[in-house]
């Protein structure tokens, strides 16, 4: 946590020296009044002075006064320090994610990156909005108030470091024993968010397949996991405060009857006594800041780390060095022996792939589920990096350019739609940010897409739900499609995006692409021989080999594999096809 805490408040130097100096000044403030009482009670009450006690208190009054105006300040200046703490370390998480390749976003999952930039930011701020202010006063008044009693009694003061010793010994072990319990506690956190995720995303499935009360029995073993958990890690803290509670009162009754003693023999005056107890009452209120923070240290310290295992996550996709610029890029994309598989996997998902894609074709990759068409199309973009072999485009390797450089020259439809909450057109535009009205117009008209929208309440400025999940299966792909096509990109990938269009639709949108694509390379991904027949390349996939290249035509008579998809498929969509 000490890492974080010098990473990200060093920017707010000046802001910390104020809140240093405010509360210095308290501090100091605060260790003069019980000075000031005692006065009041040896020469004002006691010789029975009312002006004196009224000119000392108007003193002590003014001297609050101004405790109380650094108090505040001083906790305005850490409130904003620690905001910017918080807001610093979720921008810097949001970012790193951003640039995760897929095996690194795998490594840690949605769910726990998610709880990481949310609660686990939050239980560190609770303790640096806290420490900040109390790290710097429970040492300025502990130790003052401490040096202030040691001179007004040696003897008390003697009993109160003992009680200090003791309490030291209860925070050590206390913390000792929570840290791992907490640790547990925020996996079972990014576990149970695992769950609502999943259970609000899929609750369609759930009620279709009346699976409510099974998923209830599911996120309900979860849940009380996460309790047990949370119990444990509470129970280890539970006793803390009392203790800390009770050796602050054992301490306080043994001064007292110490002190008073020490009146009675005439050892001490009444208003030394006065004045060394309120410096006791100072170092406890101290020490009691100190217990404060520490029951919240131990989660704040696994959050710390938790978030700091994201900050130092070294990529496992990392650009060159002296990276190639990709200039007049014609698209042209050439697998020369790749191979590739998963960390720790026995076997490949791709072996020793080898084919060509040319600029102003079309190629299509066809297979069963699972053959690796996908995870074909993510090496192109370097979402993976390849295992074994190389991937260039236009005879330049892509490991040699930067992922920013290569992905400017790709437009991507994937195979599940995913749209954004806003308006059609700003989801068509993160394609082309600067893309205008003509042409979201003309990317909507290929995709087949206009129907739908101009029908739609303020056509293209309408707003769709996040997700897309106000729209139907084939209408989110339409935008997807046409979100690719906006770009104009040298090399376009549809990740079979085709499969919730009907036969027609189908049809024409590729009639559209193949149009206005003729100078660029095109990967088409699809499950459906229909969709895929008229391209100028076809590659077959399975189990993550080429087992054949060339036309339809060609696959048809030579391709066994190829034969199976095509018998699998029934005679009805090939007569769709022809429509």
């Amino acid at each position: 946590m000490i890492s974080l805490l010098v990473r990200y408040l060093k920017d707010y130097r000046s802001q910390m020296i104020l809140v240093f100096v405010f509360v210095l000044s308290q501090a100091a403030c605060q260790l003069y009044l019980p000075v000031m009482m005692g006065n009041i009670v040896a020469d004002g009450v006691i010789k029975g002075d009312t002006a004196y006690i009224f000119k000392s208190g108007s003193m002590m009054l003014g001297v609050s006064l101004v405790a109380a105006v650094c108090m505040v300040a001083s906790s305005y200046y850490s409130a904003y320090v620690t905001a910017s703490f918080t807001s610093g370390i979720r921008a810097d998480v949001f970012d790193k994610v951003k640039d995760f390749s897929q095996t690194d976003f795998n490594r840690f999952g949605g769910a726990t990156l998610l709880t990481r930039s949310t609660s686990d930011a939050t239980q560190m701020q609770i303790v640096v909005i806290n420490g900040l202010r109390s790290l710097l006063l429970i040492p300025i008044t502990g130790v003052g108030a401490l040096v202030m009693a040691f001179r007004e009694n040696i003897t008390l003061t003697l009993v109160l470091l003992t009680s200090f010793v003791l309490t030291m010994g209860i925070i050590v072990i206390t913390t000792s024993r929570s840290m791992p319990l907490f640790k547990t506690m925020q996996e079972k956190v990014d576990r149970l968010n695992l769950l609502i995720k999943e259970k609000l995303t899929g609750v369609r499935s759930i009620r279709a397949f009346n699976r409510q009360d099974y998923e209830t029995e599911k996120f309900g073993k979860a849940n009380q996991e996460g309790m047990d958990a949370a119990l444990k890690a509470n129970y280890a803290v539970a006793f803390f405060s009392p203790l800390m509670q009770l050796m602050m009162n054992l301490t306080m009754v043994l001064i007292l009857w110490l002190g008073s003693k020490e009146v009675q023999q005439q050892v001490v005056q009444l208003s030394d006594l006065m004045v060394f107890i309120q410096y006791v009452l100072m170092f406890m209120s101290a020490l009691s800041l100190v217990s404060v923070l520490l029951m919240a240290y131990p989660q704040a310290q696994v959050s710390a780390n938790r978030v700091r295992e994201v900050l130092d996550c070294d990529f496992s996709i990392k650009d060159p060095e002296k990276p190639q610029k990709l200039e007049n890029v014609k698209g042209r994309i050439e697998f020369k022996d790749v191979s590739f598989g998963y960390k720790g996997a026995e076997n490949n998902v791709l072996s020793h792939l080898n084919f060509v894609a040319e600029p102003g074709k079309i190629t299509a990759i066809v297979g069963a589920t699972g053959s690796g068409k996908t995870t074909l199309v993510n090496l192109i973009m370097r979402l993976y990096e390849v295992s074994e072999g190389a991937i260039t485009v236009d005879n330049t390797d892509i490991r040699d350019c930067t992922q920013h450089d290569l992905r400017s020259v790709i437009a991507y439809s994937p195979q599940e739609s995913i749209l954004f909450g806003g308006s059609v057109i700003d989801n068509i535009r993160i394609g082309k940010e600067n893309a205008s009205e003509e042409e979201v117009s003309a990317a909507l008209i290929l995709a087949q897409a206009a129907d739908f929208v101009n029908a739609r309440e303020n056509q293209m400025m309408s707003t769709i739900s996040q997700g897309g999940s106000d729209l139907s299966g084939g209408q989110r792909q339409r935008l997807s499609i046409a979100r690719a096509v906006v770009k104009k990109a040298p090399i376009t990938v549809f990740d079979d995006c085709f499969s919730a269009l009907d036969f027609k639709t189908d049809s024409l949108v590729r009639k559209g692409i193949r149009e206005n694509f003729s100078n660029k390379t095109v990967l088409m991904v699809a499950q459906r021989i229909s969709t895929i027949r008229d391209a100028d390349k076809i590659l077959v996939l399975d189990n993550g080999a080429i087992v054949g290249q060339g036309k339809h035509e060609e696959l048809a008579k030579d391709c066994y594999v190829y034969q199976e998809i095509l018998k699998s498929q029934s005679y009805r969509e090939e007569r769709g096809e022809s429509l």
